[in-house]
């Protein structure tokens, strides 16, 4: 759109494209030029895609365990022992502070 000096538009101009068109003579000159890419995987990714891997294969919780704790508490036999979970919860503060 173009506006004169006093601030009035005057026309519309149509949008250009940011698209350019490769001549046919530079095609053939840059693809014989073209350097050459190379990639570079750094170790530690390495390292933890194969313990992504071995982790995926391990179950993440202990089944038989969990279908006990939920058959006591069906059955109303479950206790808790807020002793033994204050423990853990310390524990469990001490390893995440000493990372």
């Amino acid at each position: 759109m173009k506006i004169d000096n006093a601030g009035n538009v005057t026309g519309f101009y149509p949008a250009q494209s940011k698209i350019s068109k490769p001549d046919s003579d530079s095609d053939s000159d840059s693809t014989a030029a073209a350097p050459s890419e190379s990639v570079a995987i750094n170790p530690l990714a390495s390292q933890i895609s194969a313990a992504s891997q071995s982790m995926g294969s391990e179950p993440t919780f202990d089944t038989s365990k969990v279908e006990s704790i939920k058959s006591a508490i069906a059955s109303g036999q479950f206790q808790i022992n807020p002793d033994n979970i204050a423990d853990g919860l310390i524990q469990s503060t001490k390893q995440l502070l000493a990372s």
